[in-house]
């Protein structure tokens, strides 16, 4: 495996390996790995070279206290990488928001306004910039991204089909643990007493979806899981039915519909969704 933090040494590497005519799988990451990135890993297609990026972006953090406090684990990530057969590492060298040249106008689409749009200012044109930043270095043959963070994953088919038609975005189910807790980079931020009721949320997420196909008005679901999770120390910042296609609000009728929340514990914000 070689890791390198120099843009130019990172290019360099991905024009061999396209002399070549090798396939290139990217897996951009920021870092603190666990076992849903080395599933991510595992969803390159066989006999592609495995390229994983480790950068926290700036650029996608609304708040200047919580890009302090992300977690960072360069050499345990190093360590994962190497037992999950990467092959080439870029772990850029401090912040190269200056090296990220973009047009000046840009018109994101309509649902990057919705979620996490909403409360996250300049969230999702930081993803944007980034996303589009590394593939235009890398311009990959497939590009794996999780489901958890759906309207990230919209975002990213958005850009691979907007600018490079030729990448191919394999989309991963969100991995859980045996409590069925999406796994996620910030729950080493909670205490363990804090951890024990994250499983509380997809909890609340099956319940409503069990719910839901029975008849249930979701507006009354919503009401009583967002009081739920409350008297559980879990609040709530959205809890939404939205169409899995376009993010716009969804009726009863659950076609194509997923549902999707954010919430803060211990002042962590986490995310989750399930699909109807």
């Amino acid at each position: 495996m070689q890791v390198t933090n120099n843009r130019e040494s990172f290019s360099d590497k991905i024009k061999e390996y396209k002399s070549r005519g090798d396939k290139i799988t990217l897996i951009p990451t920021m870092g603190n790995l666990h076992q849903g990135h080395q599933v991510l890993f595992s969803k390159a297609p066989h006999n592609t070279i495995k390229v994983v990026t480790i950068y926290v972006n700036p650029l996608q953090f609304d708040r200047n206290d919580d890009y302090q406090n992300y977690p960072k684990s360069l050499q345990k990530d190093l360590d994962v990488c190497t037992q999950n057969n990467i092959t080439l590492v870029y772990v850029p060298k401090g912040d190269i928001s200056n090296e990220i040249v973009i047009e000046k106008s840009i018109d994101l689409p309509k649902f990057t306004r919705y979620l996490c749009g909403q409360k996250r200012e300049g969230h999702f044109l930081g993803v944007y910039k980034i996303v589009k930043y590394l593939f235009s270095i890398v311009n990959p043959d497939f590009a794996c991204f999780g489901k958890k963070d759906f309207q990230q994953l919209l975002l990213i088919k958005y850009i691979a089909n907007t600018y490079f038609p030729g990448t191919n975005i394999i989309d991963v189910d969100t991995v859980r643990d045996i409590n069925n807790i999406a796994l996620s980079s910030r729950l080493t931020r909670l205490s363990k007493e804090s951890l024990s009721l994250t499983s509380k949320i997809y909890e609340t997420l099956e319940s409503i979806k069990s719910e839901l196909l029975k008849g249930t008005s979701f507006k009354k679901l919503k009401e009583e899981s967002i009081d739920y999770l409350k008297a559980n120390d879990i609040h709530v910042e959205y809890l939404d039915l939205r169409s899995l296609i376009t993010l716009e609000e969804a009726s009863d009728k659950l076609k194509s519909c997923g549902i999707f929340i954010a919430c803060h514990l211990d002042d962590v914000r986490l995310i989750d969704n399930i699909e109807i």
